[in-house]
């Protein structure tokens, strides 16, 4: 969990954030099925990351080496729609 790796516990990032106590412990756990972009923004804040890291943290830590291996295991795939969709979000992330 990034929250983990960023070494916090949940009372310490809701301090961080300015959030009530048990906050980060409800999204986490879903009882708040879904944070208001205000909250979602603060959380990325309070991890200083970037929003979309926040859902799509897989790799955030992994050298170059590491991320080309898992990019190949996934292009190795024969079914074209998959391929299709793969470029397309590589096309979609070089966008400034």
């Amino acid at each position: 969990m990034l929250r983990e790796s960023k070494a916090l516990t949940q009372f310490q990032l809701e301090e961080k954030i300015g959030r009530e106590r048990n906050y980060i412990t409800r999204v986490e756990t879903g009882r708040i099925d879904t944070p208001p972009l205000d909250g979602i923004s603060k959380i990325a804040e309070g991890l200083d990351v970037s929003m979309s890291d926040l859902f799509f943290f897989d790799g955030i830590d992994a050298n170059a080496d590491v991320l080309r291996a898992r990019i190949n295991d996934l292009v190795q795939t024969s079914d074209v729609k998959q391929l299709r969709k793969y470029y397309r979000l590589m096309l979609v992330s070089r966008e400034e």
